[in-house]
């Protein structure tokens, strides 16, 4: 470009007046372009430089700009190529972060969620165990209170039936001594006393358990022993040996219902004992494993909170880049253009020139 100025200042022209080149270019007397070659072609033509030089220079000054303006163009479509290309990734790694962290934060709320079930069902689990324990020592305890209560009733109604048995032995005695026996030798009458106070103690004891129909036998047979004491009446001893007899039945069928009625409870306590302990089985995995479950969520959830401040970042991070880009392009565009406007006003101010010296050279 300095080569060209310095021939066109060299290359003079025929004189022509400065106000008719002025005049030609008026729109573009402001621009320093203009207003320089206006100047420098003013003083060629004022000192008589060779017009077809000058257009030559002027052609030469004409396709210097044209391919600088075409190198412009070129630089600009290669970095808004690459602009594109660097945005289209900062744009791909913010939707990528976006994407991770709503991914991120979803998982959150959903373990979030599921954190509060497990700690609703950990307290549930931990009191229906506290419950199954009361249950299995309550349970227990009145398994040991059935197996204490049957004992001592069973062993009430052992005793009751050997003192009958024991009474029914000293009437069948009394009766084989004959039926018309009035006197009673000290010990016979010492025996019947014994008994007759037996059979009181005894259902005293019993009243508590034995059946009604049974303890209705015992005070006719403790009368007949009273009355027997003093003297021995057949048809007296005979009724109280089949009330006793009668009792005895009555007190068998009392211990075997017993026994039965404590087969039935154990077997109720037990398989309610079993219950229990299967509850309690399932209860402690279930806890266990709710537990765990637990430990698991909350280890994720304290991972998920550094992978969601990272994505914040990175999303944070990524929207200024891309802010710093586009702001970049729209400055380089902004340039790209101003030059562009530039280089097509100095094409335009040589093309007029060229026009006036191709006047000039008609004329």
């Amino acid at each position: 470009m300095k080569s060209a100025l310095l021939l066109l200042v060299i290359a003079l022209a025929t004189a022509s007046t400065v106000g008719d080149l002025t005049q030609r270019l008026s729109n573009y007397a402001e621009h320093p372009f203009g207003s320089s070659m206006i100047n420098l072609v003013s003083v060629n033509m004022k000192t008589g430089g060779s017009l077809n030089e000058l257009k030559q220079l002027l052609q030469q000054i004409k396709d210097e700009l044209i391919a600088l303006t075409q190198l412009q163009d070129s630089e600009n479509a290669t970095f808004t190529r690459r602009s594109q290309v660097d945005l289209a990734k900062l744009q791909a790694t913010l939707e990528q972060a976006q994407q991770d962290l709503d991914n991120q934060r979803q998982e959150q709320s959903s373990l979030s969620n599921e954190l509060a079930t497990l700690q609703t069902r950990v307290k549930e689990d931990q009191a229906a165990l506290d419950r199954n324990g009361r249950g299995s020592s309550d349970a227990q305890s009145r398994l040991d209170a059935e197996n204490a209560d049957f004992a001592t009733k069973f062993s009430d109604y052992n005793d009751a039936i050997l003192a009958c048995k024991e009474a029914q032995r000293l009437l069948l005695n009394l009766r084989g001594e004959g039926a018309s026996l009035i006197q009673l030798t000290q010990d016979t009458k010492t025996n019947l006393i014994q008994t007759k106070e037996n059979f009181q103690k005894i259902k005293e004891i019993l009243e508590a358990h034995t059946k009604k129909s049974s303890l209705t036998l015992f005070q006719p047979i403790i009368e007949g022993l009273a009355e027997m004491t003093t003297k021995v009446n057949p048809e007296t001893l005979n009724n109280v040996l089949s009330l006793v007899a009668r009792l005895i039945t009555a007190l068998q069928e009392g211990q075997d219902q017993l026994e039965a009625n404590h087969k039935t409870q154990v077997d109720n306590l037990s398989r309610l004992g079993d219950d229990l302990r299967n509850e309690k089985q399932t209860l402690q995995v279930s806890l266990a494993t709710a537990n765990n479950r637990l430990k698991e969520i909350q280890s994720r959830l304290n991972e998920l909170d550094g992978l969601i401040n990272i994505s914040n970042a990175i999303v944070e991070v990524t929207q200024l880049n891309i802010q710093d880009a586009t702001r970049i392009n729209e400055l380089e565009d902004q340039e790209y253009s101003n030059q562009k406007v530039s280089r097509q006003t100095e094409i335009d101010i040589v093309d007029r020139l060229i026009e006036y010296i191709n006047q000039k050279l008609s004329e």
